[in-house]
């Protein structure tokens, strides 16, 4: 087994399509990432062939830099992701990093287990084949009756470059509900990547909702999404939603991921996505390997407080 710099996009995404990757290993999303962070990228090749990739952004904190690995190292050998999180750490002893974070798709075994995760160790995904009127016979009652009333009402759906708007919205969004967001640039950015998409709900000439989508292979990811809370009673985030999907079917994806759910931590957001169905999946533990250990610990005491403070 070797284990390089990525040499191939093409190779790259395509080893990630055909065996059940993410976007967030994606060369796109990597290209993206590194306009705000540094970027590396490691495959696995054996025989000339591509069987593991992992991707690593540098992230920063108060007691240095550490390196965090989302949705990898993937590969469907055990073996190979092993391989592919040494070489990550064996970049961190180099570059001085203070740990690598893993929260891979499959399962590790070696490092210790991870004490915070950034992205969602379970989300929902629904299988979307089917005719978009079968697929809403999926939801339940509440949310079927929202779509209806909200179109009703006369709200509609429609693909747009309007991030301004978009951005208002999240901005009200984050004041009310009190979370940190990227700024509107950010989004500018985001919306240029090929496989990204805006979609907006309209009421009488204004925007009241919006959704960020993402496509990757065969699934559709939910990204972001604002709401006007005064306009809230109209319903368009249900209708927004079914008509995402409507979309995705049009690029021939098979699933629609919900992106996160967590009944402990967001128990009203989780119960709104679990309304429009899907099947539950739960990914393995984060993993870590510690480098400089007593900047490590820091970090792991500092979170923890900011953890308790929420």
């Amino acid at each position: 087994m070797e284990i390089k710099e990525y040499k191939s996009k093409k190779e790259w995404d395509g080893f990630l399509i055909e065996n059940g990757g993410t976007f967030l290993q994606s060369i796109l999303w990597g290209d993206f990432k590194n306009r705000y962070q540094k970027v590396v990228r490691l495959e696995a090749r054996e025989n000339g062939k591509i069987t593991g990739v992992c991707q690593l952004f540098n992230e920063k904190s108060y007691f240095g830099d550490y390196y965090y690995i989302p949705h990898g190292p993937f590969s469907k050998k055990e073996e190979v992701r092993e391989r592919l999180f040494l070489a990550a750490s064996d970049i961190g002893k180099k570059e001085k990093k203070i740990f690598v974070s893993a929260e891979p798709l499959q399962s590790l075994k070696i490092g210790k287990r991870s004490f915070f995760r950034i992205q969602p160790q379970k989300t929902l995904i629904s299988n979307i084949e089917d005719e978009p009127e079968e697929i809403k016979e999926g939801f339940s009652k509440s949310t079927r009756y929202n779509i209806g009333y909200a179109e009703r009402k006369g709200v509609i759906t429609t693909k747009s470059g309007d991030v301004d708007s978009f951005f208002k919205l999240l901005k009200e969004t984050k004041t009310r509900q009190k979370f940190n967001s990227y700024p509107k640039e950010y989004f500018q950015d985001l919306l240029e990547i090929s496989n990204t998409e805006l979609v907006l709900a309209v009421y009488n000439g204004k925007v009241v909702a919006g959704i960020i989508l993402i496509y990757f292979g065969e699934t559709v990811s939910f990204l972001h999404s604002a709401l006007d809370y005064n306009t809230r009673n109209l319903k368009a985030a249900a209708l927004l939603r079914f008509d995402s999907i409507k979309l995705a079917k049009e690029k021939n994806c098979k699933f629609y991921d919900f992106w996160g759910i967590d009944e402990k931590k967001f128990p009203g957001v989780t119960e709104y996505k679990k309304s429009f169905g899907g099947s539950e999946v739960k990914y393995p533990e984060g993993r870590s390997i510690a480098i400089n250990n007593l900047a490590y610990g820091g970090y792991k005491f500092l979170s923890a407080i900011k953890e308790k403070i929420r």
